[in-house]
């Protein structure tokens, strides 16, 4: 187990970022089903077309910036301009970009509405910077408690704007106003609380560092959601924008679940390991006690979730929308493999490991894109399960990696995932033979209710039964007390 001081640090963090994601999540999942009443299936294809190129800079640049400017330490004012200006250097060109291609893209997908979102979204991109090293500044002091109110308050802001304008006559444009007021808000938010105006003052060695470790940084980030990019490019030219907004949609769901337990363990390497940095006892500490309570909160939510993907789907979603239950499905069952493979990435960069961060990402997309493109099928819940196929491979490779550099038993570490494993498989075949032999007969969102229900209960009786010490260690870190 992590010292006192690591495990109240997890803690803190864990605690506020769960808190930011349920609400946030919950909340957007509210507004996502509110607008998916007033909204048809082929909007939300097209503004998930607009976005993938705007998301490079907006989500990957952004977040890449912050987490240089963490990794490099360095908070005066040149350092900080330096960091705004290696932003801004990409941002804008791929500004003007977007805001000119957007008419082409539109007419080669026919797809109108992608003439009018995707120079919004580039527009939008010019704020990025700033966003970026304010988020640097917030989370220098590990503040995880502002981030979870500037995140909460945005998505209830961006979501009022969206639903006023979708019960208006201006429907169509419900969702990029959601994106505008919510960035809007964020910016305001933030400059309200670091008082950081950008300056054109930096140094030489500034920039160069900076650029040293943004680029790799932004690079991973970036290749480690391609997958889902690709995913909507492939779709919009193997399928059409109706089936793009399924696996949109199917998205949506499986993100509202997966978020508030999966996002506030992602927010915890940068900053802890910026704090244990030189001590290898408690660089892998905290690897571990991240790694196994991704095990205890994923597996049994993603195994459950192939069971109610149908009802979940029927109860939530009106009936345009029956097609995101298969999908939905195939989704699940490749986000069993997050405790396997989807921290690899990010906890090289914590580690300092961003070149072999960057390869190893590089060398997972190629491969799980190729297979992809290659592959063609009619099916679009294959097409999921296809891509992610080769991940699984990478993720032992990875894990391997990291291991050696940590000086961690493969064997102690696999066994410590296992009780998560077994629970979560036994709770998925008993729930689904009750589901299908005794709930026929009721309604979707009472079956949803009392699967739920009872997976939970199989789930934590058998930990209580056969893994009772293993089970309280993740519940006592996660309230800060040692087991």
């Amino acid at each position: 187990m992590p010292d006192s001081s690591i495990a109240s640090a997890l803690r803190n963090a864990f605690v506020w970022n769960t808190i930011n994601a349920i609400f946030s999540q919950a909340a957007g999942f509210i507004i996502f089903l509110i607008l998916a009443h007033m909204l048809n299936p082929a909007i939300f294809g097209a503004v998930a077309l607009s976005a993938v190129v705007a998301d490079f800079v907006a989500i990957d640049g952004r977040y890449a910036g912050m987490d240089a400017v963490l990794q490099r330490g360095s908070f005066d004012r040149k350092s900080l301009n330096a960091a705004f200006l290696a932003l801004s250097v990409i941002a804008a060109p791929i500004a003007a970009i977007l805001f000119v291609a957007g008419p082409l893209l539109a007419n080669w997908q026919n797809v109108p509405l992608v003439g009018y979102y995707m120079p919004i979204f580039g527009v939008l991109l010019l704020a990025t910077p700033w966003l970026s090293v304010m988020d640097a500044l917030i989370m220098r002091d590990l503040g995880f408690k502002t981030f979870a109110k500037r995140n909460m308050l945005s998505t209830v802001i961006g979501g009022i704007g969206g639903i006023a304008v979708a019960f208006s006559p201006l429907a169509i444009w419900a969702l990029p106003v959601q994106r505008v007021t919510s960035t809007l808000f964020v910016l305001v938010f933030e400059f309200l609380h670091t008082r950081w105006i950008p300056g054109v003052r930096t140094d030489r060695e500034a920039r160069q560092d900076l650029f040293r470790r943004l680029i790799p940084l932004w690079l991973i980030a970036a290749i480690n959601l391609s997958m889902q990019r690709a995913t909507v490019l492939v779709f919009g030219i193997r399928f059409d924008s109706a089936t793009v907004g399924l696996f949109r949609a199917a998205d949506r769901i499986s993100e509202s679940v997966q978020n508030p337990i999966i996002s506030p363990l992602f927010a915890l390497w940068f900053p802890l390991m910026s704090k244990v940095r030189g001590n290898d006892r408690a660089e892998a500490d905290v690897f571990t006690a991240i790694i196994r309570t991704s095990a205890f909160v994923a597996f049994p939510t993603f195994a459950g979730l192939i069971v109610v993907a149908d009802d979940m789907t029927s109860a939530l979603l009106p009936q345009s929308y029956a097609g995101v239950a298969p999908i939905l499905r195939a989704v699940a069952i490749t986000s069993l493999m997050i405790p396997i493979a989807w921290f690899n990435p990010i906890a090289m960069n914590a580690l300092g490991m961003n070149k072999r961060s960057l390869h190893y990402s590089a060398i997972v997309a190629v491969t799980c894109i190729g297979a992809l493109v290659a592959i063609p099928t009619r099916s679009p819940q294959l097409a999921v399960l296809i891509m992610a196929a080769p991940t699984l491979f990478f993720g032992f490779y990875g894990n391997f990696v990291l291991l050696r550099r940590l000086r961690i038993s493969p064997l102690a570490h696999y066994l410590g995932l296992l009780p998560a494993a077994l629970a979560a498989a036994a709770m998925a075949a008993m729930t689904g033979y009750v589901h299908v032999a005794f709930l026929g007969h009721f309604i979707p969102i009472e079956r949803l209710g009392m699967t739920i229900a009872l997976g939970v209960a199989i789930y934590f009786g058998l930990l209580a039964t056969f893994s009772r010490r293993w089970m309280a260690e993740r519940i006592h870190l996660l309230v800060g007390r040692s087991a």
